[in-house]
Protein backbone atom coordinates (compact mmCIF):
# COMPACT_ATOMS: atom_id res chain seq x y z
CA UNK A 1 0.00 0.00 0.00
CA UNK A 2 3.09 2.25 0.94
CA UNK A 3 4.05 1.92 -3.00
CA UNK A 4 0.39 3.28 -4.04
CA UNK A 5 0.79 6.28 -1.58
CA UNK A 6 3.83 7.04 -3.19
CA UNK A 7 2.87 6.55 -6.12
CA UNK A 8 0.53 9.61 -5.51
CA UNK A 9 -3.04 7.47 -4.95
CA UNK A 10 -5.87 9.03 -2.79
CA UNK A 11 -7.16 6.60 -0.12
CA UNK A 12 -10.51 6.44 -2.97
CA UNK A 13 -8.42 5.45 -5.96
CA UNK A 14 -6.82 2.49 -3.31
CA UNK A 15 -9.81 1.56 -2.35
CA UNK A 16 -11.18 0.90 -6.14
CA UNK A 17 -8.66 -2.15 -5.93
CA UNK A 18 -10.95 -5.59 -5.24
CA UNK A 19 -11.73 -6.33 -1.63
CA UNK A 20 -10.82 -2.98 0.10
CA UNK A 21 -13.05 -0.34 1.33
CA UNK A 22 -12.31 3.26 1.90
CA UNK A 23 -12.33 2.77 5.81
CA UNK A 24 -9.80 -0.11 5.53
CA UNK A 25 -7.34 1.92 3.48
CA UNK A 26 -7.49 4.48 6.07
CA UNK A 27 -7.28 1.81 8.82
CA UNK A 28 -3.76 0.00 7.40
CA UNK A 29 -2.30 4.29 6.14
CA UNK A 30 -2.66 5.04 10.20
CA UNK A 31 -0.99 2.05 11.15
CA UNK A 32 1.62 2.72 8.37
CA UNK A 33 2.41 5.90 9.55
CA UNK A 34 2.46 4.81 13.74
CA UNK A 35 5.27 1.86 12.51
CA UNK A 36 6.91 4.54 10.54
CA UNK A 37 6.65 7.15 12.88
CA UNK A 38 5.31 9.85 10.50
CA UNK A 39 2.45 11.68 10.32
CA UNK A 40 1.52 12.32 6.73
CA UNK A 41 1.69 10.83 3.00
CA UNK A 42 4.95 13.02 2.20
CA UNK A 43 6.84 12.09 5.51
CA UNK A 44 6.21 8.39 4.84
CA UNK A 45 7.23 8.61 1.35
CA UNK A 46 10.17 10.80 2.80
CA UNK A 47 11.15 8.39 5.24
CA UNK A 48 10.90 5.27 2.74
CA UNK A 49 13.14 6.60 -0.12
CA UNK A 50 15.35 7.88 3.01
CA UNK A 51 15.46 4.57 4.77
CA UNK A 52 16.40 2.79 1.03
CA UNK A 53 19.80 4.83 0.15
Amino acid sequence: MLALIADGHTNGEIADLPGLTVGTVKNVVSEVYARLGVRDRVEAVLKVRRDRT
